[in-house]
């Protein structure tokens, strides 16, 4: 494998946002996760949970308290009082209307998902129809005291079910008018309830979750109380039923999530009733949101965690897998030709050199001395606090890119030195051409300092950023053409070393090749039935590297247009243990000195592949579960085929090559990110 000096960053302050609200649609299986910056996460369900697009907000003063998808289009309101539709392309709002009735605190969806009804701070329901043009005013209900807090359309029945102050009102959508009211009692005379999450089955029980921590279940048909369960110590923040009606989920401030099963007292009885089942405790702080996606039930709160629970048919069966914390989308990059590197938050960067040491070779893990330690040169805020959503730098460290959703920024960075103080000049270079679009993704050509966008609306612009920035050339996207009404933004790209190729993938599984110096479209890689997650360009032999999400690699030559022979033999003899990951590959880059290993990086391991060694056979354990392993066993197990693998960092970031062997790996230790969560709630235990 050889030996590598590493650069450790853990300077990069890194914070994972609590989780708000949950929607998922069946029919595409995405899920979708807005967290408490405003920001929306689509992700993949099919493609083993893998985070493909982030929506992120223009700025921090919209808040979003419900989410849903009508069909295959996803709306969100918040206390600004915006009904939102967003363009799932371009990754920006598409319509947004008032909602009449000041804040919104709730969404839901019809069966026929033609209407939207919300649920404002004054009180009212107001209806929209989803049109072509967006969401169109239709009707408002009758105004009812206090806020509404919770609402349900039931299946088939023209009913609307809301949750309010103290009381559960059912509506009839034809006249919006109420057919029945259900009390609630307090817990104290002076303490109001508030009934923060419904839910309602096919055959009109109601599900209430209240701030008494009970969940109560209710006919609808007679108005009355069926049963009500004291499932928690706080507050009930989030209930929901599965498809069939027969199971319900309850969670909130007591993080606890609650089964409930309506099954029989006997098991010849007719009579059935609804009874606990189960408790798991996965969650460390306030769950907020609960939904099924398929079989699958989706919880998510403040500790910033998505877990999702495989509910099986089969009793004690409880399969559940917590997903990555770390974004997909790379908010890390490095200047290899001048030790830079640039770290993306949500609304300013940083720009950090790099230490150097004073030793060059050491033993295994041995810490090096600093003879400089890393200097932060520069913090550039976003225009007007707008959220940042990509940037770049380029390989010499002279510019400085970023977009936000309405504008790309380009400055020139110059960095000298005075009496070992380093000093940062920065100017902005702004654009004259105006055809410049907003863009997702960014980078440099290495050769020749051009700046690459992957814009919004799916075109590749090539920008000259010497003498007066100028848009030199664009591709437009290779299938544009032919399919009209499919999404063409990119998801990854990258650029070779000479400045030669370039390659980008998009969420339609396409991969497409181009040639920047004759600035033609030069081919497409045969598509493959999973999504690329990570690829780049051999230096040497200018093969495309491409990563799945099903934990596949193909090599693939892009004179000869086709996958090589090492890459067809290398996944024939993939390892069992591999394929069964979960994790998807981050970020792919090689060596300058030795092209022949390929550097890999997830959210919980950085890996090399030395084409040079045999393939492993399918059954080997690349993965080690217990520390306490013999290591000269161990380095003569590795030393026998081509995977090498270090689980040493948690949370890592980023991991990418630098000149002269060096390697940088950026890593958010957990003790690190759960000192920067709210106080749970404190619960009684023994011997405490």
């Amino acid at each position: 494998m050889g030996e590598f000096l590493v650069h450790h960053i853990r300077f990069f302050d890194f914070v994972p946002q609590a989780v708000q609200c949950l929607a998922y649609q069946g029919t595409c299986t995405r899920l979708a996760v807005s967290r408490t910056d405003g920001s929306i996460e689509i992700w993949n369900v099919d493609e083993d949970w893998f985070q493909e697009k982030v929506i992120v907000p223009s700025n921090d003063n919209g808040s979003i308290e419900a989410m849903v998808w009508c069909g295959q289009r996803l709306f969100s309101a918040g206390l600004d009082g915006s009904l939102t539709e967003y363009d799932l392309a371009r990754l920006i709002p598409k319509y947004i209307r008032s909602s009449i009735g000041g804040a919104i605190w709730c969404l839901a969806c019809d069966s026929s998902q033609s209407q939207i009804a919300t649920g404002t701070e004054e009180g009212l329901v107001v209806i929209f129809n989803i049109t072509e043009e967006g969401p169109v005013y239709e009707k408002t209900f009758d105004r009812q005291e206090g806020r509404i807090l919770s609402i349900a359309w039931h299946k088939d029945k023209d009913i609307i079910v809301t949750g309010g102050i103290d009381n559960i009102r059912l509506w009839k959508v034809k006249s919006g008018r109420t057919i029945q009211r259900l009390t609630l009692g307090r817990q104290e005379q002076n303490k109001e309830t508030l009934v923060w999450s419904i839910a309602i089955t096919e055959d009109l029980t109601i599900v209430s979750g209240d701030s008494r921590g009970k969940t109560s279940f209710w006919n609808g048909n007679q108005g009355t109380l069926i049963k009500a369960f004291q499932s928690h110590k706080a507050d009930v923040l989030a209930v929901c039923v599965n498809k069939e009606g027969t199971r319900v989920f309850s969670s909130g401030i007591d993080p606890s999530l609650v089964e409930f099963e309506f099954s029989s007292s006997q098991v010849d009885s007719d009579w059935r009733m609804w009874v606990p089942s189960s408790t798991r405790c996965q969650h460390t702080h306030d769950v907020r949101a609960l939904t099924f996606a398929g079989e699958s039930l989706v919880s998510g709160g403040v500790d910033c965690s998505i877990i999702f629970n495989q509910i099986d048919r089969s009793k004690g069966s409880k399969y559940w897998r917590r997903l990555p914390l770390i974004p997909h989308k790379q908010l890390v990059h490095t200047s290899k030709d001048s030790d830079l590197v640039l770290l993306q938050y949500s609304d300013y960067l940083e720009l950090w050199k790099l230490g150097e040491s004073t030793k060059l070779t050491g033993e295994h893990a041995e810490l090096l001395p600093l003879r400089q330690r890393p200097v932060k040169l520069l913090m550039l805020k976003s225009k007007s606090d707008r959220h940042i959503v990509c940037c770049a730098i380029s390989n010499t460290g002279s510019h400085v890119v970023y977009s936000d959703s309405e504008t790309v920024y380009l400055y020139e960075i110059d960095i000298s030195q005075d009496d070992g103080i380093p000093l940062v000049g920065v100017n902005r270079i702004k654009f004259k051409d105006h055809e410049i679009q907003p863009a997702h993704l960014m980078t440099f050509d290495p050769v020749r300092q051009r700046l690459i966008l992957a814009c919004q609306n799916g075109c590749i612009q090539l920008i000259n950023t010497e003498d007066k920035p100028s848009l030199c050339h664009t591709f437009q996207s290779a299938i544009t053409s032919i399919h009209t009404d499919v999404d063409h933004s990119h998801c990854l790209m990258c650029v070779s070393t000479n400045g030669k190729y370039l390659a980008t993938a998009g969420l339609q599984r396409n991969i497409h090749i181009y040639n920047m110096k004759k600035n033609k479209f030069v081919c497409s890689l045969p598509q493959y039935p999973h999504q690329a997650t990570a690829m780049a360009i051999n230096p040497t032999t200018m093969d495309l590297v491409v990563a799945f999400a099903d934990q596949r690699i193909y090599e693939y030559n892009i004179v000869k247009r086709s996958y090589t022979e090492w890459s067809k033999r290398f996944n024939e003899s993939l390892p069992h243990q591999w394929l069964r990951r979960h994790s998807k590959i981050n970020t792919i880059s090689f060596l300058d000195e030795d092209s022949d290993k390929i550097v890999l990086q997830d959210d919980q391991m950085i890996g090399i592949i030395d084409k040079t060694q045999p393939f492993p056979g399918k059954n080997v354990k690349l993965f080690k579960k217990f520390m306490r392993e013999d290591q000269e066993s161990d380095k003569k197990e590795k030393s026998q085929h081509c995977f090498h693998l270090c689980q040493k960092y948690k949370h890592v970031l980023y991991a990418g090559t630098l000149k002269d062997n060096w390697l940088v790996v950026v890593e958010c230790p957990p003790l690190k990110m759960a000192e920067k969560l709210p106080p749970s709630l404190r619960q009684k235990k023994f011997g405490t």
